[in-house]
């Protein structure tokens, strides 16, 4: 329990980190990325994803986990809110543990992708 509660702890500190931080290294509008929505702290932590994990994801999304999608290639983005419009972010949160397609701004900085959720929709 408490590796599981640094693991989030940490993660949270990431992802402050990069919604603090100044602009990303690297930057592109318009891409559209496809994969499963899955929570960080318990993606990164141990590896849970798919059908199994969904209603933990959920769960750890109403909690206020970080985000992640996760790409059928194996890459993960950390979802990010677009401060003008939070509305997509909110609805890619709230999808936690299925497959989808997010649009928006990919940028990297220090190694991290992320990717500021301007559309989502179930796959």
């Amino acid at each position: 329990m408490r590796t599981h509660q640094f693991i989030t702890g940490f993660l949270f500190a990431i992802a402050l980190a990069c919604l603090t931080a100044a602009p990303a290294i690297s930057a592109g509008a318009g891409l559209t990325v496809s994969g499963e929505v899955v929570d960080l702290a318990c993606y990164v932590g141990h590896g849970a994803k798919g059908p199994d994990h969904q209603k933990c994801a959920q769960k750890c999304a109403q909690m206020g986990q970080p985000m992640g999608l996760l790409t059928a290639d194996g890459g993960l983005y950390l979802l990010v809110a677009d401060h003008s419009n939070p509305a997509p972010y909110s609805k890619a949160r709230g999808m936690a543990g299925e497959q989808v397609e997010i649009k928006g701004e990919a940028s990297e900085k220090s190694g991290m992708k992320a990717l500021a959720v301007d559309e989502v929709r179930k796959k």
